[in-house]
């Protein structure tokens, strides 16, 4: 994928399952490492976002649904909009 066709759109039609999932947890891990740094070097937000993605159930359908709503926006776009709601 070329840095232009990176959107949300592009991800859902063109990784397999196991592919965009470790493309979404990567993405994952960027946004809470940005967290840990916004907050200071504390890690109550980011670990408000692993226990989101990684222990919620159904935390990745959310991710998929926000994706298919807004299929011509970045990736982490989108997910820092859905983190928002999740974890302020």
């Amino acid at each position: 994928m070329a840095d232009s066709e990176l959107t949300t759109g592009a991800v859902m039609q063109r990784l397999d399952p196991s592919e965009r999932y470790a493309f979404v947890a990567g993405v994952v891990e960027g946004l809470a490492y940005a967290r840990y740094l916004q907050d200071g070097k504390t890690p109550a937000g980011m670990r408000c976002i692993y226990d989101w993605f990684y222990r919620t159930p159904g935390s990745l359908d959310q991710v998929y649904v926000a994706f298919g709503e807004f299929p011509e926006y970045p990736p982490g776009a989108v997910m820092a909009v859905v983190l928002k709601q999740v974890c302020g």
